[in-house]
């Protein structure tokens, strides 16, 4: 917010500033034009003049085009800015119409003496050192802010510095008895500043059309497509409003990156373009994509996750040059069995078409419990499981040592939670095994447990 005021206040004092300036030559340049007869100097005093109308109209620009955005201009007001240039390059282009016609007509009829006087070339060289000066402030800060508004004011000072040149050649013609070199010289004045008003022209009424700036969306898409993890960018749109950027794109990320992972990327990407573009609007479509190095078990996930299932231990294996998978799907508590039955037989179906090479699905259905499940702690009272359980455990091989954590009871069935110790130079897929044996040897010991979580431990290490 600090910033944003500085810059329009910053703008706004520049902008001011190029009014007085352009109200002072202007003046100066109408009673030295009237004096002499001067129609050079006369065609600058209405360039100038021109200059004024632009200097108030951009300064007027300026304020408005940093209002917020609001329901009704969700990008801002910044096309305020380009409006005023195009305006001001109409106004140009009229006073060039005027210039022509009277430079034309003296040529032709002889019928204007112009007095040339010490006042003729001071006024014009007190101008150009004048345009100078401004046409430098209302650049930096037009370059500091990338104002168009700013930018069309400094082309016009700049534009006064040449033409004012061409005009201060045609005087001192005119002192040398070249009497129509005052007329030729309006006729170069208005064909210069034809030339910078069409070109002025072109580039507002590309920005109103939202024309892509360019090179803009080649080095946006460089930055996107060097970040890792980003496998494509595509649908790269750029505009400009005012001093704002609005960037929109596509980024395709490979479609098993968890959503906070794609999530940190994309405002990666966010960062990495600002960059380059400095306070720009960005918004980023991620697009999920297929990549070569998925497994048979990433599709899968993503196929049950596609349909509304959550689907665990899922595992590939190969079998005479086909796979065999295998997978756990877990349903609603209270589903009707014969439905999850059907949808499962659905659910092979539809691996077997989509993913190549698949010869045959195994899917183990489980209930699906609430998040949170009420429960009894009975611990306390269960003496007799807790010795069977550690019974269990030191007939178990691998397992050092066991200790019971938890006895919960819901529905009459018991979850019992365990922490084992085991070798530490074992694998995990060792630890794996031997857990899921325990847990098993459990289950089938003592039916009222319908549930047993191992968490094992390295032996010897302090946890």
């Amino acid at each position: 917010m600090e910033l944003s005021l500085k810059q329009e206040a910053e703008k706004s004092a520049v902008a001011l500033s190029s009014i007085a300036a352009a109200l002072f030559i202007t003046g100066l340049k109408i009673i030295v034009g009237l004096k002499t007869g001067s129609l050079g100097i006369l065609s600058e005093a209405a360039h100038s003049g021109l200059d004024l109308l632009a200097a108030v109209i951009t300064f007027m620009a300026v304020r408005f085009s940093a209002i917020p955005a609001d329901k009704t201009h969700n990008y801002g007001h910044g096309k305020i800015e380009s409006i005023s240039a195009l305006v001001e390059t109409l106004l140009l282009l009229v006073t060039c119409l005027w210039i022509i016609r009277e430079a034309v007509t003296r040529l032709v009829h002889h019928n204007v003496e112009v007095e040339v006087t010490f006042w003729s070339f001071f006024v014009i060289i007190v101008s150009i050192v004048v345009d100078v000066s401004r046409s430098k402030a209302l650049r930096r800060v037009a370059e500091k802010y990338r104002s168009r508004a700013l930018e069309a004011d400094a082309l016009h000072f700049s534009t006064d510095v040449w033409s004012s040149a061409v005009v201060l050649l045609g005087l001192a013609l005119t002192l040398v008895n070249v009497p129509i070199a005052d007329s030729i010289a309006a006729l170069i004045v208005a064909g210069i500043v034809i030339f910078i008003s069409i070109s002025l022209g072109k580039k507002t009424i590309d920005e109103l059309l939202d024309r892509a700036p360019a090179g803009i969306e080649e080095e946006v898409r460089r930055v996107a497509t060097t970040m890792d993890g980003i496998q494509n960018v595509e649908n790269v749109r750029v505009r400009n409003s005012g001093s704002r950027t609005f960037v929109d794109m596509t980024l395709r990320l490979k479609r098993t990156l968890p959503f906070e992972t794609a999530n940190r990327l994309v405002h990666a990407a966010e960062r990495a373009i600002q960059k380059i573009l400095p306070d720009a609007d960005v918004i980023i479509h991620p697009e999920p994509t297929e990549t070569p190095d998925e497994t048979i078990a990433d599709k899968v996930k993503l196929m049950m996750s596609d349909a509304g299932y959550s689907a665990h231990d899922v595992r590939a294996f190969q079998v005479n040059g086909k796979y065999q998978v295998e997978f756990q799907i877990e349903f609603e508590e209270h589903q009707d069995f014969v439905r999850a039955h059907e949808t499962v037989d659905e659910i092979e179906s539809n691996i077997k078409r989509d993913i190549p090479n698949v010869g045959s699905v195994i899917v183990h259905i489980e209930d699906s419990p609430g998040s949170v499940v009420e429960t009894v702690d009975v611990t306390q009272t269960s003496q007799e499981v807790i010795d069977e359980i550690m019974r269990l455990a030191r007939s178990s091989e691998g397992i050092r040592s066991c200790t019971v954590v938890s006895v919960l009871e819901a529905k009459g069935k018991y979850r019992v939670a365990l922490k084992c110790l085991v070798d530490k130079n074992l694998s995990l897929e060792e630890v794996h095994t031997i857990s899921t044996a325990l847990e098993n040897k459990i289950m089938v010991a003592i039916p009222r447990i319908k549930e047993t979580n191992i968490h094992a431990e390295p032996a010897g290490v302090a946890g």
